[in-house]
């Protein structure tokens, strides 16, 4: 595997975030998301991916100021090993209430990573 540092997984993140966000943008309910199947298995998949980014990053630095970190790479564990179990219900809400979190967190790490690496500092 080709070497990726740390901004580039938390990049990833927020990428997937977007993705997620443009998903849902026109998705005012959870009843609405329910019934969009194309809408849910996009979300899953970026939840995967972000999870993952997520996971790579933390064990690179498994300081970094992460909340609900293992919720996230849990929840990713479901997805994609025990799918017959995920709750959409639980999903929405990630959605709506965790990733917006996460995307602030994430962007906060980056900035103090940039100034970091501005200054030679990693």
């Amino acid at each position: 595997m080709k070497y990726r540092n740390i901004s580039v997984w938390l990049e990833d993140i927020l990428k997937a975030i977007e993705e997620i966000e443009n998903f849902t943008a026109a998705i005012t309910s959870y009843q609405q998301f329910i019934k969009d199947r194309i809408v849910i298995l996009a979300t899953e998949r970026d939840i995967e991916i972000l999870a993952e980014a997520l996971k790579k990053a933390l064990q690179l630095n498994p300081l970094l100021s992460i909340s609900n970190s293992k919720k996230i790479i849990g929840l990713r564990n479901i997805i994609n090993h025990v799918y017959y179990e995920v709750e959409y219900d639980r999903i929405w809400l990630i959605v709506t209430k965790d990733l917006p979190i996460l995307k602030s967190e994430v962007k906060k790490i980056l900035e103090e990573y940039g100034r970091k690496l501005d200054l030679n500092e990693l």
